[in-house]
């Protein structure tokens, strides 16, 4: 599985949205269900998916599945 469809699946998981409204360019603010909860939540899990932590300024700056899935692939390669 790519990274972009791991991570449009957690996040399906996590918002309860189907994976089809989920696209690389989607935002946080494209979804009313992604509050700072969410965004703990959803990083908490990629981070146990993937094995590694994000820093605390990682985590503000991971606002949209782009720079979620560009994050990880710096980590880990795919």
């Amino acid at each position: 599985m790519e990274t972009f469809e791991e991570i449009q699946s957690i996040i399906s998981a996590n918002l309860n949205v189907p994976t089809a409204s989920i696209r690389p360019d989607s935002k946080a603010s494209d979804f009313s269900e992604w509050d700072s909860l969410h965004h703990l939540v959803l990083v908490m899990d990629i981070e146990q998916k993937f094995a590694f932590n994000f820093s605390l300024t990682e985590i503000a700056e991971l606002d949209s599945v782009e720079k979620i899935v560009k994050a990880i692939q710096k980590r880990v390669k795919t």
